[in-house]
């Protein structure tokens, strides 16, 4: 253990000697950060007498060094070299080195450079801390984590002690030590300045530095809101208080047939035309949601949704606008699979071997390689939905929607508002910012007006005046909007004699029967009944998680004997019927429903043969009484529409 001198001396040097030789401490002379940094120097067994830089890297390494400590060099250097400025060819050389203590970068006089490298390796990659060489301005203020400066014999190692050093500890914006910044020379020439330089360029880089890294915070912030800006589908747009384009991402470039020049700095009226919508929005609706608007561009209109929010500055006051665009058919296109508006069949999914039906299924791609209007007729339940489908599946309109309408489920009054939408305001209850109609909903597809026969004859005028001119108006409006439609139209009525009576347009009939297709009923196709059969004892047993094997002999000859009125959409709810209550792994006679199972009873105990209408009728009187007068479980048991169970009750004369 040592102990302290009683005698105060007060030449450095010696104090210095003491210390080193024999471990006595002078507070009077010493300053506590330097006998703090001997004692640390001490303990880990530096050499007094030493002082040179031994720990050096090699080139490999030293390339690392730079690398990783790049940008620190680079916001270092502007302000080492505006200090050697203020001390050059006073032999004062400026440092700068990593967290660690190596050196990273130096300039000074030739003359100083030169004496440091040579006598104390004083080099880039040389390890100056405390650790390494003692205690020193670079590696002490690293410790101390502050501003110090160490002169002659302060320096633990006596091969400093030629030196003046004056260092700082650079610090990120996080307050953690990323390096150290030096001003060292000759001891003769020690001044307090060079410490007042040292601690104001060091304030200056940390400054620097944390302008980077808020400019690189912008920067990542400006490219992630350019990354999803360009990644979202809907058109962007801001525009300044003048009407100038400040922003556009990908999307609206090309709605707005700007895609192949850059409209950044441009006026939107410039662009658009003094009359565009958006414009209007600017100056007078800051605040829209979802407004409808279009747009001629490029000698085409274009119908969109827009929002605007306006952009406000701290004091609240607005400086621009921004839109969020998209276009009407992308939202149509949307709600279309939202709604189920698309098309799951086709031809390879109608089951039917029989001459009749081969003829028919050939037609579907005749009908889908024309652009005419298609007619389909049939009975009801033969399956014209799945030619409509099938036929537009197999069309250039596949990728686009398909919508179904049924005419006949529509309330009279409804009609025209669902098939060509209406205006805000329109009627009581209509929905605020209008509502588009099937019509435009689909839009580059398909439209399917299924029982086209139950429509209104005061409608049926508006609907050929769609089909002559491809245009629509809103209920309540007076724009005129083009829309780009295949009709594909189905009914189980006799349009010839609805023409006759008057409860159909001939024109409109020669309009929608430009290419026909009529579906066979089920009862002209007896060699399909079994086959479509046995694919729903397939389909059904798997949906409804049953191992049924096939049906048996009886079941097979009781549905062959069945005329089928319900056509296809009967013998599935039949075939569903006898799954559903089947006990064994084959259907039996037992498990079809009563109507089914009693038809040639019927036949027999009338001892002659009974004309098909006279078996339809005694069908549904038995299946009306059997449900007690209840036509919606009737017509469901029939496999039929109540529509057009109200219909056979009118024909067959039988009362509900």
């Amino acid at each position: 253990m040592y102990t302290q001198s009683v005698k105060y001396v007060k030449d450095p040097l010696w104090t210095w000697k003491n210390f080193v030789e024999r471990g006595i401490t002078d507070a009077v002379v010493t300053r506590p950060e330097i006998m703090e940094s001997w004692q640390r120097c001490r303990v880990l067994d530096v050499d007094p007498y030493d002082g040179i830089g031994k720990d050096r890297l090699g080139h490999s390494e030293l390339q690392q060094l730079f690398i990783s400590n790049s940008q620190l060099v680079e916001v270092a250097k502007p302000f080492m070299h505006t200090v050697y400025q203020s001390v050059q060819g006073s032999g004062f050389m400026v440092v700068i080195t990593d967290k660690e203590g190596r050196i990273l970068h130096t300039c000074g006089d030739t003359g100083i450079l030169d004496k440091a490298a040579s006598t104390i390796q004083f080099i880039k990659g040389t390890n100056w801390s405390e650790q390494a060489v003692g205690t020193n301005a670079i590696g002490t203020a690293l410790v101390i984590n502050k501003a110090i400066q160490i002169s002659g014999p302060e320096h633990f190692c006596q091969s400093h002690h030629y030196w003046t050093c004056s260092g700082a500890p650079i610090h990120n914006y996080l307050g953690e030590i990323i390096g150290c910044f030096d001003i060292s020379g000759p001891a003769e020439y020690v001044y307090l300045h060079t410490y007042g330089m040292v601690v104001a360029a060091v304030e200056a880089i940390e400054n620097q530095l944390r302008k980077e890294v808020i400019q690189e915070e912008k920067n990542r912030a400006y490219e992630l809101l350019s990354a999803v800006t360009e990644s979202v589908t809907e058109g962007l747009l801001a525009v300044d208080n003048e009407g100038r384009i400040i922003h556009i991402n990908l999307a609206a470039q090309k709605m707005l047939r700007f895609s192949h020049k850059n409209v950044t700095g441009e006026f939107l009226n410039s662009l658009l035309g003094s009359q565009n919508n958006l414009t209007d929005m600017f100056v007078h609706h800051p605040w829209k949601t979802d407004a409808e608007m279009v747009l001629e561009l490029s000698g085409e209109s274009i119908q969109f949704t827009c929002s605007s929010r306006p952009i406000t500055q701290g004091d609240g006051s607005i400086s621009g606008v921004v839109f969020t665009l998209l276009e009407i058919n992308k939202v149509r296109r949307l709600v279309n699979r939202m709604v189920g508006a698309t098309a799951r069949f086709y031809c390879k999914d109608i089951i039917g071997e029989s001459e009749v039906m081969k003829k028919a299924l050939k037609l579907i791609f005749v009908a889908a390689n024309s652009r005419s209007n298609v007619l389909l007729t049939g009975e009801s339940g033969t399956g014209k939905e799945l030619f409509a489908q099938a036929i537009h599946n197999h069309s250039g309109r596949s990728d686009g929607p398909f919508v179904a309408v049924n005419c006949a489920a529509l309330p009279r009054e409804l009609i025209q508002s669902e098939l060509f939408g209406y205006n805000e305001g329109a009627f009581t209850g209509a929905k605020r910012g209008g509502n588009p109609g099937k019509f435009e909903l689909a839009n580059e597809g398909t439209l399917f007006l299924d029982e086209i026969g139950d429509m209104p004859i005061e409608l049926q005028v508006n609907l050929l005046r769609v089909l002559q001119e491809r245009k629509i108006t809103r209920v309540g409006g007076n724009k005129e909007i083009p829309v780009d439609v295949r009709i594909i139209a189905a009914t189980n009525k006799n349009l010839l004699k609805a023409i006759e009576e008057g409860r159909f347009r001939q024109d409109l009939f020669y309009r929608l029967n430009v290419f026909s297709i009529h579906i066979p009923p089920l009862r002209e196709r007896e060699e399909d009944i079994e086959l479509l059969t046995m694919y729903l004892i397939r389909v059904f047993s798997e949906s409804l998680g049953k191992q049924i094997k096939g049906a048996d002999t009886e079941f097979l000859q009781a549905i062959r004997n069945y005329s089928w009125p319900g056509n296809v959409r009967e013998l599935q709810n039949a075939v569903e019927f006898a799954i559903n209550i089947a006990e064994e792994d084959y259907l039996t006679v037992k498990e079809l429903p009563r109507t089914v199972v009693s038809y040639p009873r019927l036949i027999r105990t009338e001892g002659k043969v009974i004309s098909l209408l006279e078996v339809e009728r005694i069908t549904v009187e038995s299946t009306l009484s059997q449900f007690n007068g209840n036509i919606t479980q009737t017509a469901k048991a029939l496999g039929i529409g109540r529509n057009t169970l109200y219909d056979k009750l009118k024909k067959l004369g039988v009362r509900a």
